[in-house]
């Protein structure tokens, strides 16, 4: 997991030009998918007939899963493909990278939005694109890339809100707004156990880990997994617990970590909170320390701060049982990738030539949910998040069943 960005927010507005954005899909279909990305092929399926013959002033809120690095590119060739144009909600570090990658963002059609704090210029932006209705809205709702594909992970409620609200003002208009749930899966088309078994090692041997030349691959795994784990809490001065099983011992990592920043922080935990919510708690009160001028003698702090604060997120987004409970090739090469973009503190190239499956679900209409819930738009909300969800994670199911290639197959049932 790449870190968060505490550098000074500035909002980036949506400038979506119609031949700058032709002219991008054309590098992004023939450059950035199949040469940077390794995609070698985007398939589209679903409902897609019921998103492009809608009816006529229905609204779109596209809400699709964020598994990989490439979810950008696959997803701007998939909305190429069925003729729909849209602004994205997207970070705002993300448009910090460099002048050019803004203006090229902004042409596409993106928005920045500060995940940290509160945005009122993002929100006036995603309500005023629904109102407006001339493009979809696409937000992300996990908030993060979890290099996780068969899994989703919670989603956000704010997606939700937005799309809420705009239908409460426009259904008095006759108007509809769509929440359409997104599945996007990424596979490997060929077997890269080869690749796959040098990288884990050259991971190992920078962690100075003791790795047996028979130990099998998920043994492997759990070997620099852990190392990776023990430096990382050694560092800051932490033991590593004990615990019988990985998923255990990930759990009792991460609280161990997040309940000494709660203390230092002199923060209260709430008992509802889970533990990535601790977590978030804790980063927007460290990001609002590192952007205010005027605590300026808190920076340094604050900054020992977030960097415990992103050991505990990396730490909680490992499941532990992810590639146990179905070791495919494809579930231990995302392990591996988050692996060491978590030791060496940047995004690994890909492995190997991939297959992008986008899949579109049958949109929810939001009016039934105004409508269930009245009054109580956080109850509508709640239920929407987790309709939207549960749709996406039914999608990535789906597609893994009709997954024809390599990555799809168990480690060693795959041929050699």
């Amino acid at each position: 997991m790449i870190d968060f960005s505490d550098k000074p927010y500035r909002y980036f507005p949506p400038r979506r030009n119609a031949f700058a954005a032709w002219l991008l899909g054309l590098y992004n279909r023939y450059v950035e998918l199949p040469k940077k990305a390794r995609i070698a092929a985007v398939q589209v399926s679903g409902a897609t007939q019921s998103l492009t013959d809608r009816a006529r002033g229905d609204r779109l809120l596209l809400l699709p899963n964020h598994p990989t690095h490439a979810d950008a590119a696959i997803y701007t060739e998939a909305l190429r493909r069925i003729g729909v144009s849209t602004h994205i909600m997207a970070a705002y570090d993300v448009f910090l990278r460099s002048r050019r990658h803004a203006r090229i963002m902004q042409r596409m059609g993106c928005f920045s939005v500060d995940r940290e704090g509160s945005d009122p210029q993002a929100m006036k932006q995603a309500l005023r694109t629904l109102g407006e209705g001339r493009h979809a809205l696409t937000v992300f709702p996990e908030g993060n890339v979890y290099l996780q594909n068969d899994l989703v992970t919670p989603f956000h409620e704010g997606a939700a809100f937005l799309g809420l609200r705009s239908a409460k003002t426009l259904r008095e208009r006759g108007a509809r707004v769509l929440a359409v749930p997104v599945s996007i899966k990424v596979t490997h088309l060929h077997d890269v156990r080869a690749e796959l078994r040098a990288r884990l090692h050259d991971l190992g041997e920078r962690l100075g880990a003791d790795l047996p030349a028979d130990a099998p691959p998920l043994e492997t795994v759990r070997i620099v997994g852990q190392a990776a784990l023990l430096k990382n809490m050694r560092q800051r001065g932490l033991k590593l617990p004990e615990a019988q099983t990985l998923p255990a011992l990930i759990a009792q990592a991460a609280d161990v970590v997040i309940d000494r920043l709660e203390r230092k922080m002199d923060l209260k935990r709430r008992a509802t909170d889970s533990r990535v919510e601790r977590i978030r708690r804790a980063r927007r009160a460290i990001h609002e320390i590192r952007l205010d001028e005027a605590r300026s003698q808190d920076h340094a702090i604050a900054g020992h701060w977030a960097d415990e604060a992103m050991l505990a997120m990396r730490v909680a987004s490992y499941g532990g049982d992810y590639v146990e409970s179905k070791p495919t090739i494809d579930r231990f090469a995302e392990t591996i990738e988050k692996l060491g973009e978590d030791v060496l503190g940047r995004a690994m190239a890909p492995i190997g030539p991939r297959h992008a499956f986008v899949r579109f679900a049958a949109p929810f209409d939001l009016s039934e949910y105004l409508d269930a819930a009245k009054p109580k738009l956080r109850i509508a909300a709640r239920r929407l998040t987790e309709d939207c969800e549960h749709a996406v994670q039914e999608g990535l199911d789906r597609l893994n069943d009709e997954n024809p290639h390599a990555g799809c197959r168990l480690w060693n049932d795959s041929p050699s």
